[in-house]
């Protein structure tokens, strides 16, 4: 095996010189790229083979040497490439080439033929050209020194040609292949056997199929014990027992059918098979053997299966496969989860890491064999050093046997210590080495461009996948419809199955976004990569010289501006942690010495605007400013012409006028003021993949025929202010159906002036806009016909549409009846269609369903038509107005407000036929009562009262309708979202019924909704898990909740009439939290114990003097907001809590408040609050403490040792016009958050332990703090980690 440094110089073989030859003949000659392509082929081929035998060579160091002259050269001859194609891009720019917007693709085919003739002569020509020639003095240094190679192949006595199968070949891994033979001993992994044992033995139906075998599979990444699992496994009894033929082949590398064929034989026969050359003779012959068994065992170890570039090799080995009887298996260990179709694999075990008792023992057992340790204490000493030396092994079986073996032979103090000073451990590597060195080259190099980033880190995909490919380490795919990022995903992927990387889980769920490293594998990446990646952190700082790709961790690029400055051919700078340079000085550094940058990842907080000499990084691909202050770009970035990806944030709307010019660019994630900024002329950006928001404008540049080209655009677009569209020809123009990349596309008629009437043009531009069929999410805002585009009757258009929303579409009556378009519908939205009166049959693919403001979709069922009783026993007008009436004490009506807003709305609109003088005097004095400063004459009175008179006509509407309109759901449904809409208790009760897949339910602004279902109905929703109820008026019932017993979260919102005495008696037990807001709460409302309660969240309700909690024996967190009238709790001293929000409670008493005992965070409304919680002897502020809301103008800490553990600290929307003067009494203090507090001016001085402080919406504050001459500036400029916006 290849030793690491030399493995690690692979970094620049074949990956490198193909890309090179592709742009070669690109811009050069023919005769130049032919001669570099001869070479390639000659030469690289022999990579391999020329490093392994120098492994053990004395010449190793010459070649070495050679390779890093050949690497040298290749990134080079990159570069001039580079420049060469950098000044192709700015002649265009200046030419203002508008190619992009526009073209006939018949003339450019036309164009295209003519021209052909003419480009090998002007290949040849180009060559002549004076800029040129430094690029092919470099090919033809590079070509001399690829010449050098045919020389090493002699030194070495490695055979001439092309042909590698001749002469002696050299052995591409030093680890041997696995046997059958049982292990000595095996630790920790019975209950693995057990379970691997009885996937093997247990009966299986016999399926169609013409194999009778069926595949369980053990994944785990390389030398974690899979092969010896599987000795395991092979060597037990009851696998004897119940295998009349076993087999084991180690396939290790490539797939050989006719060697690994002739491996099966002779371990079925045990006996050796002779050598034939026929593949088919050998096969009849296995045929032969396997049929006279009953059922047979086959092990493959070490399968790696290479995709669909082998899968008929496979087919070709296991088709002999058969056997008298039902019930053969194979098992298969990999360091992948992905295999050959052909061997049916069922059951794959992922292989866990051995418990840490386990771990040990399986170390002491190599670590401890051999001559026992007569001295006891010096055994002991080993013991504890050994219990070290396993935490570092990564739970590593491979490594464990082979440190431990070491140490073996070597049982002194001083011995074993030294291993703990070893960072890679040595001998562990080999294994890992060997399985990198069967990756691809190009996932070699994505491996080890991981060691940049230190170990433990969260990579995130997306971001690995731009920074690949901007560096030039991913390959196009031959696929048109596969992306460049496409295939980086493929690598990571590959990676990962591979067990390279490993998944990130939250919870028991994986995050599919990211994933991390083992630490040993880290390690191996580290050093295959040295001489090409360094992370320079403030311990470290001998940067070796060829590196090429730099991390940075440290407080100042500055400090170690000479070691830098060193570094001729860097081309990445990524900051991982913030910097406390200015960045003026830092970009004098870069410009002056690292002209050759593609990535450059920055964080700073100190400036605000880039600086214009960037545009000198002409190489540059990556710019990331997301981590810093920057928030205005210079006209100089237009020049960048090689950019691929820029993510920033900028102040105003608008980005540099020339923008568009940057034709290369593939992500940009830039936000200003209100979202994604304008870019004019962006349909030049045609490799653009990522685009939030595109706004038409009827001015130049701006048209919605800029789209036209951009097919690359992928995941989100919003298309918005489409009735600036000047016609249906520029609406055909944008060519959305082309767009077959976008996953969401939503189209918006921004609304004016809220009104609602019939606009034609909607229906002619929509038609125009018809998506493509790949389409996944559908949404559809401000549109004003009554008639749909025909592309959406089109039944069959749509591929597999998962999500349709109309979101204020005003004149819209119904959705698209009878055309297919919902049948792969997962998510259907409605919201804002006030003259939405019907719904289709929904489809039953149908999992969340939301309606919102859709007054006239009125469900009832047609029983309740019948019970005249029921429209007196929804209004209970007096009992309801005195509810109200309390509910407005409590913030002034301001609730109320609120949702009079929306019920004026709804009002309106259900109302329109019973329009008489007396209902359109309420409705106006509804409207009055929420327009700021009209209710002044009003009294609370008036307002409800005009409310109960307009409900009352409303549920007289509801019952009085000829036939019911019950609303029906799909049984799969697994969320309902229904808010200012009408549905009845029975029609409610009726929908419910049978979903038992619903998890949450939301019902907001029903208001004719009086009681829950009952108890039979909610026995039968098992998956509950959430349920939420505002603004519910007349709900007094919550039925037969109580026996949901999934349920773990509720919220009850402004629901006056709920009955909540011994409210807790209607309340699931199961519950976790719960929400009571803007209701009528009485003494026992909390009176039953909850007994998994957690968190619990009272605000702004009217309540009794006092409420009892001491027996919510599981609270940890508990709000209480708003409660006027509350005085005690009861049972509050025996309880702790980790958190605490308490704010606006004036009658709360100082003895009860100073029994509140916080563990972890308080957020408290006032310093009198804080005072009262202080004057407790036992009482000690929690390490994150939260001011919100706080009416004094100042405020000074108490001199006390209470505060001292606070590490956090948080100020939120108050009126305080300075920070106390004594911050620095919280000697502990970390983190300083500071929001939305508008009277602060500046920063007092700030405790020296403080290492993050944030600073938003706070502008004099803002400015105060403004780099560099803003006052308070000086007192932050030392903070590293600091965000002041």
């Amino acid at each position: 095996m290849a030793d690491v440094a030399l493995a690690g110089l692979r970094w620049a073989a074949s990956p490198i010189i193909n890309k090179l030859l592709a742009d070669a003949s690109t811009y050069l000659g023919v005769d130049m790229a032919r001669e570099l392509q001869e070479l390639e082929t000659t030469v690289l081929p022999h990579f391999d083979l020329v490093i392994e035998a120098a492994e053990k060579s004395p010449h190793k160091d010459k070649l070495k040497a050679w390779l890093q002259r050949l690497k040298d050269a290749f990134y080079d001859a990159e570069d001039l490439l580079d420049e060469h194609e950098y000044n192709l891009l700015k002649r265009k720019a200046k030419s203002g080439d508008d190619s992009s917007v526009g073209d006939d693709d018949d003339a450019s085919s036309i164009k295209s033929t003519i021209l052909k003739p003419f480009r090998a002569t002007a290949s040849r020509a180009r060559n002549l050209l004076p800029e040129n020639k430094r690029l092919i003095r470099k090919l033809n240094e590079l070509k001399d020194i690829l010449l050098k190679a045919k020389g090493f192949r002699e030194l070495l006595g490695l055979p001439a040609g092309n042909n590698c199968a001749a002469g002696p070949v050299v052995a591409t891994t030093i680890v041997p292949p696995t046997t059958s033979l049982q292990p000595p001993k095996v630790f920790g992994r019975d209950m693995d056997r057990d379970r691997i044992i009885d996937l093997l033995t247990k009966r299986t139906a016999a399926g169609a199929s013409s194999t009778n075998y069926s595949c369980v599979a053990i994944v785990k990444h390389g030398g974690a014990g899979k092969s010896t699992l599987a000795q395991y496994v092979y060597n037990d009894g009851r696998v004897k027992d119940h295998f009349d033929v076993r087999m084991w082949v180690c396939i290790s590398r490539k797939l050989d059918v006719h060697r690994h064929t002739r491996e099966l034989i002779e371990s079925a026969t045990n006996g050796e098979c002779p050598r034939v050359d026929n593949i088919d003779t050998l096969q009849c012959k296995l045929r032969d053997t396997l049929q006279k068994s009953e059922r047979f065992l086959l092990v493959l170890d070490d399968v790696w299966f290479e995709g669909s570039n082998n899968e008929r090799e496979w087919d070709l080995l296991l088709e002999p496969l058969v056997s008298q009887g039902e019930g053969s298996k194979v098992l298969i260990t990999s360091r992948r989860d992905t295999f050959p179709a052909a061997l049916r694999c069922e059951e794959v075990v992922r292989l866990e890491d051995l418990e840490n008792a386990e771990f040990l023992a399986l170390f002491k057992h190599h670590a401890f064999s051999g001559a026992e340790i007569g001295d006891q204490q010096l055994k002991m000493q080993l013991e504890e050093i050994g219990k070290e030396i396993v935490k570092r092994l990564g739970h590593s079986p491979l490594a464990a046997k082979v440190i431990g073996s070491r140490l073996s032979r070597k049982k002194d103090v001083t011995s074993w210590r030294d291993v703990l000073g070893v960072k890679n451990l040595g001998e562990p590597m080999r294994a890992l080495l060997w399985s990198y060195e069967k990756l691809n080259p190009r996932l070699q190099r994505c491996f080890s461009y991981c060691s940049l980033f230190p170990k433990g880190h969260r990579y995130y995909i997306y971001e690995v996948v731009h920074l690949l490919v901007a560096e030039g380490l991913v390959e196009k795919s031959c696929d048109p419809n596969r992306s460049i990022e496409d295939v980086g995903r493929d690598y990571i992927n590959q990676l990962m199955s591979g067990s390279f990387f490993q998944p990130v889980y939250e919870g028991k769920e994986i995050d599919t976004y990211a994933y991390t490293m083992h630490d040993l594998l880290h390690d191996l990446a580290e050093s295959l990569s040295r001489e090409d990646c360094f992370r320079l952190d403030d311990d470290k700082a001998e940067i070796p010289l060829t590196v090429r790709h730099l991390s940075v961790r440290v407080m100042s690029m500055i400090q170690h501006k000479q070691s830098i400055c060193k570094l001729r051919h860097l081309r990445t700078i990524i900051c991982l942690d913030p910097l406390v340079d200015d960045v003026s000085d830092l970009f004098h550094v870069l410009l002056l010495n690292l002209n050759k940058l593609r990535v450059l990842h920055l964080r700073f907080y100190n400036r605000s605007k880039l600086p214009e000499s960037v545009s000198e990084l002409k190489h540059l691909r990556y710019l990331n400013l997301s981590g810093t202050s920057i928030s205005e770009l210079p006209e100089s970035l237009c020049t960048l012409f090689h950019l691929q990806f820029i993510s920033s944030r900028i102040k105003g709307k608008d980005l540099p006028g020339q923008f568009c010019n940057l034709r290369k660019l593939r992500r940009l994630d830039i936000y200003g003021e209100g979202g994604t900024p304008s870019i004019p002329n962006i349909g030049r950006l045609t490799s653009v993949q990522g685009l939030d928001t595109f706004c038409v404008k009827k001015q130049k540049g701006y048209e919605l025929h800029q789209l036209r080209n951009m097919n690359e655009l992928r995941g989100s677009l919003l298309v918005t202010n489409l009735e600036a569209v000047t016609g249906k020809e520029e609406a055909l123009g944008a060519a959305l159906h082309q767009k077959k990349h976008l996953g969401r596309l939503k189209l918006v008629w921004t609304e004016e002036n809220g009104s609602r009437e019939k606009d034609t043009t909607h229906l002619e531009i929509l038609e125009c806009l018809m998506p493509p069929p790949e389409l996944k999410t559908l949404k559809i805002e401000g549109y004003k016909s009554s008639s749909y585009p025909s592309w959406l009757f089109d039944g069959s258009y749509f591929e597999s549409l998962e999500s349709f929303e109309l979101n204020n579409c005003a004149v819209l009556e119904g959705l698209p009846v009878n055309s297919g378009l919902l049948r792969h519908c997962r998510n259907l939205k409605l919201s804002k269609a006030p003259n939405l009166k019907i719904l289709p049959c929904l489809p039953e693919s149908l999992q969340t369903l939301e309606i919102r403001q859709c007054p006239l979709l009125m469900f009832i069922s047609n029983e309740e038509l019948q019970e005249h009783g029921q429209r007196e026993n929804t209004m209970r007008r007096d009992h309801l107005a005195s509810q109200l009436a309390l509910l407005w004490e409590v913030d002034s009506g301001s609730t109320i407000r609120r949702v009079l807003s929306d019920e004026h709305s709804s009002m309106k609109q259900q109302l329109m036929a019973l329009m008489d003088d007396d209902v359109s005097e309420h409705l106006q004095t509804i409207k009055n009562a929420v327009e700021e400063g009209r209710d002044k004459v009003l009294t609370k009175e008036n307002i409800i009262n005009a409310w109960l008179c307009c409900h009352e006509q409303r549920i007289g509407l509801i019952y009085g309708q000829r036939i019911g309109l019950p609303l029906v759901l799909p049984s799969g449904l697994s969320e309902l979202d229904l808010s200012s809409c009408s549905i009845t208790d029975g029609a409610l009760a009726s929908c419910l019924g049978g979903l038992t897949s619903l998890r949450s339910l939301s019902l907001k602004k029903i208001m004719n909704l009086t009681a829950f279902p009952s108890d039979e109905v909610f026995q039968h929703l098992t998956a509950l898990k959430s349920v939420s109820i505002k603004d519910c008026w007349c709900l007094r019932s919550l039925g037969g909740l109580r026996v949901a017993v999934s349920v773990s979260s509720l919220g009850l919102c402004s629901c006056p009439s709920l009955e909540l005495a011994q409210g807790a008696e209607y309340m699931p037990l199961s519950l976790s939290y719960l929400y009571i807001g803007s209701c009528i709460l009485a003494a026992d409302s909390l009176g039953v114990s909850l007994p998994h309660l957690k968190d619990l969240y009272i605000s702004n309700c009217r309540s009794f003097a006092s409420l009892s909690i001491g027996h919510l024996t599981s609270l940890e967190s508990l709000s209480i907001l708003g409660i006027q009238d509350l005085c005690f709790l009861e049972g509050l001293s025996s309880l702790q809590f980790l958190e605490v929000y308490l704010r606006d409670v004036p009658k709360l008493t100082a003895e009860c408040i100073s029994e509140f005992r916080v563990q972890r965070a308080l957020s408290i409304g006032s310093s009198v609050l804080l005072s009262h919680m202080l004057s407790s002897e036992n009482f000690t502020v929690p390490a994150d403490l939260t001011l919100q809301c706080w009416k004094e103008q100042s405020f000074f800490f108490e001199e006390s040792a209470k505060f001292t553990s606070v590490e956090e600290l948080s100020l939120i929307e108050c009126e305080m016009k300075s920070l106390p003067r004594n911050l620095n009494c919280l000697s502990s203090l970390k983190r300083l958050y500071i929001s939305c507090c508008p009277n602060i001016t500046s920063l007092p001085d700030l405790p020296c332990s403080l290492q993050h402080i944030s600073i938003r919406d706070c502008e004099l504050l803002t400015e105060s703090c403004r780099a560099p001459d803003g006052e308070s500036w000086p007192k932050i400029a030392h903070i590293r980690w600091k965000q002041v916006r």
